[in-house]
């Protein structure tokens, strides 16, 4: 059963890579081809977001991780069809867990700018031109620090290689020995039974679920300001552009959701169950084969939400009195 599981987790991943290469490279086209007249300099945001999502995709691709869950400790392990010697895995493994706190940074970076469009425009001029760059410092600091966590606070040990050995035999085939991988092992016990808690694996996985939660937060607060913003200021928008503004909502509605049950969730829940001794044993992988297929899902929301960009796709572009492509609906006025 352990083979199986693990061979349908690689199908989704390679699925995820392949489908990620398409639609994130199919968005990117529309972004940089169709989205200036539509975004202005929001455009921008969401190419450096496709762009990071094609590169997230390949990250994916080499490290398509194993997880499993026993008792206090959960393990990342690397599985994919490149083989490392075990350091050189082991960072590729802590490279993998921080390209996804890159990842869900970025998609909070978007909303921010969103938010600053629609409910603070009057600080746009402050993140124009090369001050655009700006927001995506704290996306980097979180790159960071969630790299420090991972490396520094759930590192490879032959204690924890000895704790996993049985349980990833059994269930994976594999000498935990000889594979690279990243656990926080949160308590062992003594002889005498008593819990003896390990403080720099806590604090590692507090720091990843610290940085999971600001994130989440940023776009669950933007997402409420905007929704609310819009929806004061419909009576005093033309038709055309709360046309356009019904549509990024939309988009922005399921680019909430989307990553809620697909990473926010499974990663937060994956990393706090060890803290009750929950085991979920190989359902863990969820979460390997959720975060694997997000990024090929995401952008299709953009492209079939967004009037003109699902037009373009479809190849259903009308020609107007003149001979030139219509705007499809869309307004002139861009969005910032």
């Amino acid at each position: 059963m352990g083979l199986t599981l693990k061979l349908c987790l690689h199908i989704a991943q390679y699925a995820g890579f392949i489908v990620g290469q398409l639609t994130n490279s199919c968005l990117l086209f529309l972004i940089l081809t169709r989205a200036e007249r539509l975004f202005g300099s929001y455009r921008h945001v969401m190419a450096v977001f496709a762009f990071y999502s094609l590169v997230y995709t390949w990250i994916e691709f080499i490290a398509q991780p194993v997880m499993h869950i026993k008792q206090s400790m959960f393990i990342v392990m690397l599985d994919g069809p490149y083989t490392f010697e075990i350091a050189v895995g082991n960072e590729i493994t802590c490279l993998y867990c921080s390209a996804f706190a890159l990842c869900i940074s970025l998609l909070a970076a978007q909303f921010y700018y969103r938010y600053i469009a629609v409910c603070k425009s009057e600080d746009l001029q402050k993140i124009r031109g090369w001050k655009l760059g700006l927001i995506f410092i704290p996306c980097i600091v979180c790159f960071v620090l969630w790299f420090a966590c991972v490396y520094f606070g759930m590192h490879n040990t032959i204690e924890k290689q000895q704790f996993m050995r049985d349980v990833m035999f059994e269930n994976y085939e594999v000498d935990i020995s000889r594979e690279s991988f990243i656990a926080p092992l949160y308590w062992s016990y003594n002889k005498d039974g008593e819990r003896v808690l390990r403080f720099r694996d806590i604090i590692g996985s507090s720091g990843c679920t610290f940085i999971l939660v600001t994130c989440f937060s940023t776009i669950l607060y933007c997402a409420f300001k905007i929704y609310f913003r819009l929806k004061s200021a419909q009576a005093l928008m033309s038709a055309k552009t709360r046309e356009l503004n019904r549509q990024l909502f939309i988009t922005l509605t399921f680019q909430t959701l989307l990553p809620f049950f697909m990473m926010y969730c499974p990663v937060g829940t994956f990393i706090t169950l060890p803290f009750f001794e929950i085991e979920v044993g190989q359902l863990g992988n969820y979460v390997g084969a959720a975060a694997g297929t997000y990024p090929a899902i995401e952008p299709v929301i953009a492209i079939f939400c967004i009037k003109d960009f699902r037009k373009t796709v479809l190849c259903q572009r009308r020609k107007n009195r003149t001979g030139a492509k219509s705007s499809s609906g869309i307004p002139t006025t861009s969005f910032h």
